[in-house]
């Protein structure tokens, strides 16, 4: 599939697994130059390592975006990396399940922290960039944002979270030229 990503920049969080890395993978054989991010610095080495031997540029960055800076730096070495940045996927974030009467607080700010909040600050990091590109955010949630269910009560919540702020943010982008 000929998407016209060749030589496109694409930052994709929790791009050591799963969903991320297939993302990773895909937009890699479409000719994207690509900073991966995740927190497990192994299983990011082996990411890259596959999406080299698929003939593309892979570059890492180590950050757990559940830090309040951590966002920021990673916008800032993709731009240091490449020099521009012109797609972002924000999939970073698992969130805890189980009973809604066993979570604690932490278990419900962890989840948001990181699926969220990281995706919330990572997107207002790299706008900037995205809006000289004409770039786009592809935003990764759950379908427990529409149908939650009784042992994901903290990640339905987060996923429709992220789905009122992707609304919000494709108001934004089209007057930022920003795909959303």
């Amino acid at each position: 599939m000929e998407l016209e990503l060749r030589g496109k920049v694409a930052l994709i969080t929790g791009s050591s697994r799963g969903i991320g890395r297939s993302i990773a993978e895909a937009l890699a054989a479409e000719g994207c130059h690509l900073m991966l991010t995740g927190r497990d610095e192994k299983a990011l080495a082996e990411a890259a390592a596959a999406i080299v031997t698929l003939g593309a540029t892979a570059k890492l960055h180590l950050a757990d975006l559940r830090r309040e800076e951590a966002p920021a730096a990673l916008a800032a070495a993709t731009e240091r990396a490449y020099g521009r940045l012109d797609i972002l996927v924000n999939n970073a974030g698992a969130t805890k399940r189980g009973d809604f009467f066993e979570l604690t607080e932490e278990d419900w700010a962890d989840g948001f922290a990181l699926k969220f909040f990281g995706a919330v600050r990572l997107t207002r990091a790299a706008w900037p960039h995205l809006k000289e590109q004409s770039g786009s955010v592809v935003n990764i949630a759950g379908v427990g944002g529409r149908t939650p269910g009784p042992q994901f009560t903290i990640g339905g919540s987060v996923n429709a979270a992220l789905l009122s702020f992707t609304k919000a943010l494709a108001d934004i982008g089209v007057r930022d030229g920003v795909q959303v």
